[in-house]
C-alpha cells in the first residue's frame, strides 16, 4: 500500500494510485526502473529451499526505496496447488536483509517491516518502509543493489521441497513497488501530467523481474588437515573444511613411516578417529565452514614419524565413496631438552642456563667439577634446587648456578639429565646435556 507521511489523502484517491502502481508494472512499452532478481541458493537439504530476493536499481528517476510486494509460486508445485501451510512453513533468516527491520507501527513508521506467508499456493512477501525519505534506505547508483533477505522453505513431513522458483505476474495488488520521492515534483505527459508528488511520497515504479537458476550441486570443499605432537606421546589432529554437504563424516587413519621405504605406508584405522565412534567427525550436512578439532591420538616410538591420513566418507547421493583428502606427517622428537645454552661464561659468581622442552620430564641439574666431585645444584627463581623436578612443554626456561664460596676458578661441567613422563619405552633417561663453564676468582 501507498503510505503518505505529511498528509492524508481519500480513500478513492489511494485506490487509484494503487492501481496506478499495479499497471506500471505489467506495462510492456515502460522502461524499468528496477529488476528484481529471485536466487535459489545451494541447499543440501532435501526437504529445504533456500533463497535470495535482490532489487538492482536501474535508473536515475529514484534513489530512495520505500516499499515492496513480491509473490513467489514453486513451478514444480504449481499445477497441484502450490505450498501448503499444513506441510510448508517459511523462515526469513535473520539479519539477512540490508534493510533495519522493526514491527510494524501504524502510527509512526521510522525503518521498515516485513512480512510473508503463503497465500492460494503461493509465498507473498511484503515490505513496507518509513514514513519520511530521511529513514529511506538509499540505493546510491544504477549500479548498486538492495539485498531484501533469504528466505528457506521446509516441509514438515519431510516431503522434497523444489528448488526452482517464479514471479508470479501482478494480480490485484501483488508486485507492488514504489520508491520515496525526497521533493516536490510534478509527473507525467498531456492528461498524465496533473499527478503530483509531495516530498515523502511513493511514487510507483516499473520493475522488470529475473527468475535465476538454482546453482549447480558440486562436492568442491576446501579442507585444512593439521596437527601436532603435544607431549606425553600424544598428538592432537584437526582439520577446517568450507563445506560438508556432500559428506556423511570423515575417518583418520595412521600408518608408521619405514625409514627404509618412507614411500610405502600401511595405513590402519583408529577406533577413536572415525565418525562411526566420535561425535565430532561427523557431518553437519550443511554449507557453511566448520571446524573438527581436538582429535587425539596416542603414539607408541620416540624418533619415528608418524602419517595421518584424512578420509572423507561421501553420501548416497554424492557417490557413496570414500574420498582420500589429506596427509601429513608428524614426527614425535628424540631430544627432550634442546637449544641448552649457558648466558655468562666466564662467570664471577652466578651464571644462568636457558633451555627447551620438547616433552613433559622430570629434570635434575647439577654442576661437577673436572675431577667428577658434586659442587651443587642449579636452582629456579624460587631457589628450589632442581633434583627430579617435573617440567611441562616450553621454551625459555632458565636455571641459575651460584658458585660456593669454596668453589676454586678454573672449569665445571654443568649437567641437565631429563627423564620423560608416562613413557615406557625408556627404562633411562633420554636426554642428557653437558655444558663447560668457567669460573672466574
Amino acid at each position: 500500500m501507498l503510505r503518505h507521511a505529511n498528509h492524508h489523502k481519500p480513500v478513492m484517491l489511494i485506490a487509484a494510485v494503487f492501481c496506478l502502481l499495479v499497471t506500471a508494472v505489467v506495462a510492456q512499452a515502460q522502461t524499468p526502473d528496477a529488476r528484481l532478481v529471485v536466487k535459489p541458493a545451494l541447499d543440501p537439504k532435501y526437504d529445504r529451499a533456500t533463497f535470495d530476493l535482490v532489487l538492482r536499481r536501474l535508473t536515475e528517476r529514484w534513489q530512495y526505496f520505500a516499499n515492496i510486494t513480491i509473490r513467489l509460486q514453486s513451478t514444480d508445485l504449481a499445477p497441484t496447488g502450490g505450498y501448503n501451510p499444513a506441510v510448508h512453513k517459511i523462515q526469513f533468516v535473520y539479519d539477512s536483509c540490508d534493510l533495519q527491520l522493526v514491527p510494524f507501527d501504524s502510527a509512526s513508521m521510522n525503518a521498515y517491516t516485513l512480512d510473508y506467508n503463503i497465500v492460494n499456493g503461493d509465498l507473498v512477501v511484503n515490505i513496507l518502509g518509513p514514513d519520511s525519505v530521511q529513514n529511506a534506505y538509499s540505493i546510491p547508483s544504477t549500479t548498486d543493489s538492495l539485498r531484501l533477505g533469504r528466505f528457506i522453505i521446509t516441509s514438515t513431513d519431510g516431503s522434497y521441497v523444489p528448488e526452482q522458483l517464479a514471479i508470479v505476474q501482478p494480480s490485484d495488488y501483488y508486485q507492488a513497488a514504489a520508491f520515496k520521492i525526497d521533493h516536490d515534483s510534478v509527473t507525467g505527459n498531456g492528461s498524465g501530467r496533473n499527478t503530483w508528488f509531495n516530498r515523502h511520497d511513493n511514487p510507483p515504479m516499473v520493475v522488470e523481474y529475473e527468475e535465476r537458476l538454482p546453482p549447480p550441486d558440486t562436492c568442491g570443499a576446501i579442507f585444512h588437515f593439521y596437527g601436532s605432537y603435544i607431549g606425553d606421546m600424544q598428538v592432537q589432529l584437526g582439520f577446517t573444511v568450507s563445506d560438508e554437504h556432500c559428506y556423511e563424516g570423515y575417518i583418520i587413519e595412521r600408518a608408521l613411516v619405514n625409514r627404509q621405504q618412507p614411500e610405502v605406508l600401511d595405513f590402519q584405522g583408529r577406533s577413536q578417529l572415525t565418525y562411526l565412534n566420535e561425535p565430532r567427525l561427523r557431518s553437519c550436512y550443511c554449507l557453511e565452514p566448520q571446524v573438527h578439532d581436538s582429535l587425539y591420538d596416542q603414539v607408541e616410538y620416540r624418533r619415528e614419524t608418524y602419517a595421518y591420513r584424512l578420509i572423507g566418507k561421501r553420501l548416497p547421493y554424492y557417490g557413496d565413496t570414500l574420498q582420500i583428502i589429506d596427509t601429513l606427517f608428524l614426527y614425535i622428537p628424540n631430544a627432550i631438552i634442546s637449544n641448552a645454552r649457558i648466558l655468562e661464561n666466564p662467570f664471577q659468581d652466578q651464571t644462568t642456563v636457558r633451555f627447551n622442552v620438547d616433552d613433559r620430564l622430570r629434570l635434575t641439574a647439577k654442576v661437577f667439577d673436572l675431577g667428577g666431585r658434586l659442587i651443587g645444584y642449579l636452582e629456579n627463581d624460587q631457589g628450589v634446587p632442581i633434583e627430579n623436578v617435573e617440567y611441562a612443554i616450553g621454551i625459555g626456561y632458565e636455571l641459575r648456578f651460584k658458585a660456593p664460596s669454596i668453589a676454586s676458578q678454573g672449569l665445571y661441567n654443568i649437567l641437565l639429565v631429563a627423564v620423560p613422563v608416562n613413557d615406557s619405552s625408556f627404562d633411562e633417561e633420554s636426554s642428557r646435556v653437558i655444558i663447560k663453564a668457567q669460573l672466574l676468582r
